[in-house]
């Protein structure tokens, strides 16, 4: 059975990310039953991550209930187009916003008071009974935070928490944390089954969007930052800013580099590449930066600069040739322990090639690194060992 299948066949008993990738990771999603706390320290793009979960439902034909304490409806919904078209009867927003800004409200469930947390709270329960959807969204907890204190505020969100458990909904509640203290935060946790945690960096000038994955529960799994964009109608994908494709000199990098990037462009003089190849990989719900670089000595210097920020690396070698090895070895020395890689293992089809196993003992690599057979020139194995990579990198602990 492929990991395509089994996700989608799983998706019966989760609810899908729609982020291929991760839904993989977590055998198919987040279990149905399962409260989610999608939450950072500092503003970040939750919502965004938010609205992917609820589109990945709505589109799979599940009703979704979205409480937006934030945005109009009308303009909710239309901020929704962006994810593409969606049936909007699978769509139930509770309007929070309409009595605030003292409009008329043409939604089935409103709230008039944003004042009174116990209406609040019936509003919200007689739509999750009447509806029974199968994904709540929660936008955001922030909002009653600064109005109610904060036990009322705990006890709002275990009340609803039970309530979508009797139904086998997940829910999911976003939060910033302007106001809470440890122990708030902590008693958060103890109602929470997963958080995803979100965060922003600047690097090199740019704001780079992050998220990890926590299962709350003893044994449970940890992602590792996860870096991620938004494309209009994709939607949310895992997203690696840099992957470097690096190996000996006529290993076939340039050839990886062509056949496995959905575009590129190659720098190179008299047929050897001498500054960099780039390309664009948009596959499998992730996208990548991928840069090839030169593999003799004298242009290690190109290596350095490449090597800067990296997430992860795909090391070409060529099958037939052990005595290249060594100088693959020097090459992953340059870039310093820790950081993910995969051996291609290129020109498999001569019939001098080494097997895999051959070539992770002639290189002195553990059992645990992943070698793959690659034939560039036709694309055999490039998508197999990019996907091995990406899931290196956003690991689970």
């Amino acid at each position: 059975m492929s990991s395509v299948t089994s996700v989608k066949e799983a998706s019966r008993e989760k609810a899908m990310t729609g982020i291929q990738l991760l839904d993989e990771k977590m055998n198919g999603g987040f279990p149905r039953n399962s409260t989610l706390l999608l939450f950072s320290e500092i503003p970040a793009e939750k919502r965004i991550f938010a609205e992917q979960f609820v589109m990945a439902g709505v589109k799979n034909n599940e009703t979704c209930l979205y409480v937006d304490f934030f945005r109009a409806p009308q303009l909710a919904r239309r901020e929704f187009t962006k994810f593409g078209t969606y049936p909007e009867d699978k769509l139930i927003i509770v309007d929070a916003t309409s009595s605030q800004l003292l409009l008329p409200c043409t939604e089935k469930y409103a709230i008039k008071d944003v004042g009174n947390l116990e209406g609040i709270l019936d509003v919200v329960s007689k739509a999750i009974r009447e509806m029974r959807p199968q994904r709540i969204v929660i936008d955001s907890v922030e909002f009653l935070a600064d109005r109610f204190p904060e036990e009322k505020v705990l006890d709002f969100w275990r009340r609803l928490s039970a309530e979508a458990r009797e139904i086998g909904s997940t829910l999911c509640f976003l939060f910033i944390n302007w106001t809470y203290d440890s122990s708030g935060i902590s008693s958060m946790r103890d109602m929470t089954d997963y958080v995803v945690e979100f965060q922003s960096i600047i690097s090199g000038g740019v704001v780079r969007s992050l998220m990890r994955i926590e299962e709350l529960k003893d044994g449970g799994f940890k992602t590792n930052w996860v870096p991620y964009t938004f494309r209009d109608i994709v939607g949310v994908t895992v997203y690696f800013p840099r992957i470097l494709v690096t190996g000996p000199f006529n290993a076939g990098k340039s050839t990886v580099v062509k056949n496995l990037c959905n575009t590129s462009i190659s720098i190179d003089r008299m047929g050897t590449t001498v500054a960099f190849d780039y390309g664009n990989v948009n596959t499998m719900g992730l996208e990548a930066e991928v840069f090839g670089t030169p593999g003799q000595e004298r242009f290690e210097f190109i290596f350095k600069i490449f090597a800067r920020e990296v997430s992860g690396i795909l090391l070409v070698v060529d099958a037939s040739r052990p005595e290249d090895f060594e100088r693959a070895k020097s090459m992953l020395k340059l870039v310093g322990p820790g950081l993910p890689f995969v051996i291609v293992a290129n020109k498999s089809d001569l019939p001098d090639a080494l097997s895999p196993q051959r070539i992770r003992d002639a290189i002195g690599l553990g059992q645990d690194v992943p070698v793959v057979s690659s034939i560039a020139t036709r694309g055999v194995g490039l998508k197999e060992a990019f996907k091995l990579l990406a899931q290196q990198i956003i690991g689970v602990k």
